[in-house]
């Protein structure tokens, strides 16, 4: 299965991270690395950083980057490729970013509310009870879940550190390399991943833990198409005016959209009346359009051309 930009992102960044914070890596050792591949090796005179390791392996192929990202980290490329192969699994939304929430089951009412809430905003929080297949294993799924999630959040009550199984989801996590986050509600975390100061949620219910973790996916580069592209999906998908109005309050905050989602945004508007005739989530969008010099109504791309 081909590499998506996304994956291929992905997998550079941590190199990168790896390359970077390892010592095993020296610049001998990385050189050694990159012209095995037949990629261009580091300059030891270019002190200002000119030309960089993820310059190098920009043009690597498929197979190469996969094998050179095990070299690097560790990990067998037949577990990179089983994770990105299990990302159409119809335990994820699609287009959505896949978000992996552990916490404790007596919480998961409270932690099934900030999913809700995070959806409104394109992400696709699995929270394992609620997000399951019926009559399907549920530790496979749940493998299923931490080999294609592409973030991770814990969300630390004190039932949450004696649990077995929330203790080998953050491993897993930590082990995969893949962006993770902590809240404090209001326990602190145990062993590798409590060297970062988290923030505290104990004050907070569901829609003020579901905007802090927004935030932090927000700020996550890679993910920044992909969650516009939620979005849209979310806006397309809203039942009811509350809904509608919701996600195109978080559109309305985007700097910008490109002509494709603009003219996404269109279609929604003039299919699904929640949006189109829902007067939150024209009083969101109208500002949006008249700010970025968009006709207000748009106009429906499915239309005839007068012309």
């Amino acid at each position: 299965m081909p590499l998506n930009r996304r994956d291929r992102f992905a997998l550079k960044s941590q190199m990168v991270d790896v390359i970077n914070e390892d010592r095993d890596w020296t610049f001998q050792r990385t050189n050694m690395l990159l012209t095995e591949y037949g990629c261009s090796a580091l300059s030891p005179y270019d002190n200002e950083g000119e030309f960089t390791f993820a310059d190098s392996i920009k043009d690597l192929g498929d197979a190469d980057l996969l094998e050179m990202f095990s070299l690097v980290t560790g990990v067998e490329p037949e577990a990179v490729q089983s994770q990105i192969e299990t990302v159409d699994s119809s335990l994820w939304k699609p287009g959505y970013v896949r978000l992996f929430v552990s916490h404790s089951a007596v919480h998961k009412k409270f932690i099934g509310q900030v999913a809700d809430e995070l959806a409104v905003s394109g992400i696709h929080a699995f929270v394992a009870h609620d997000t399951m297949e019926v009559e399907q294993p549920w530790q496979d799924q749940i493998e299923v879940a931490l080999r294609s999630m592409q973030a991770f959040v814990a969300v630390i009550h004190p039932e949450f550190l004696p649990s077995a199984w929330c203790q080998q989801e953050v491993g897993w996590a930590l082990g995969r390399g893949v962006p993770r986050y902590v809240v404090r509600y209001p326990s602190d975390p145990a062993g590798f991943i409590s060297r970062t100061q988290w923030p505290q949620g104990t004050a907070m219910n569901h829609r003020q833990v579901a905007g802090l973790i927004l935030e932090w996916v927000s700020r996550i580069p890679e993910f920044s198409d992909q969650i516009v592209s939620g979005l849209l999906a979310a806006l397309r998908t809203a039942g009811n005016y509350m809904d509608a109005g919701s996600t195109a309050s978080r559109i309305a905050t985007i700097n910008t959209l490109t002509p494709e989602q603009w003219s996404e945004l269109a279609d929604i508007f003039h299919t699904n009346d929640q949006v189109g005739g829902g007067v939150l989530a024209r009083r969101a969008l109208e500002p949006f359009y008249t700010e970025h010099g968009q006709d207000w109504p748009p106009a429906d791309p499915a239309a005839p051309d007068p012309f």
